[in-house]
């Protein structure tokens, strides 16, 4: 099965759908001068789903020494739970792979009530690590830390080898170096 997506980095042209999503998607959104900010930036990586034309989800993150930080994924409400979240987490950690070598983790914060998103990251070999208490400000929640860890001894090539037989669906990406 394929989703149909097209997946490739975002430009400031995507700048008026990632703002809207963004908004649609969290109660305390980025604004349009960060986002613009952010996506200039060195060592970030941000990508967008498409469909059709469409964006319907994006993921971004942030490479900080050995650890690659996974900041921001989000998915129209319409889509979620169809498998974009995967095909955006899969495609991130592709990037991530072909990045350079001395990647020790790649860490993310999830609110502790998105049990939907952790089953998610558990299945990419994310594990929690930790609590942030009351991180997010918009309603205080905690988030939970989750990383994959000791990448320098398994390959994260080879654990994506067997995320990808386990996939429900083909990945079909575009070329996300654009």
């Amino acid at each position: 099965m394929s989703l149909g997506l097209e997946v490739r980095r975002v430009t400031p042209d995507d700048l008026e759908e990632i703002c809207a999503l963004d908004q649609d998607s969290f109660p305390e959104p980025w604004s349009r001068s960060l986002w613009k900010l952010e996506l200039a930036r060195l060592h970030r990586i941000y990508l967008g789903a498409f469909k059709a034309t469409e964006l319907i989800g994006f993921i971004g993150g942030l490479l900080s020494h050995t650890d690659f930080h996974i900041i921001t994924v989000a998915t129209q409400k319409l889509h979620r739970t169809s498998g974009v979240g995967s095909v955006l987490l899969f495609q991130m950690l592709n990037e991530v792979d072909d990045l350079e070598e001395g990647i020790e983790t790649i860490t993310l914060e999830v609110r502790a009530s998105n049990k939907a998103a952790q089953g998610l990251y558990r299945k990419f070999g994310f594990a929690p690590v930790g609590l942030r208490r009351g991180y997010y400000q918009a309603d205080n929640e905690d988030a939970i830390v989750m990383t994959i860890e000791n990448l320098q001894h398994r390959s994260l090539t080879d654990r994506l080898l067997e995320i990808e037989c386990k996939l429900p669906f083909t990945v079909l990406v575009g070329d996300a170096k654009k």
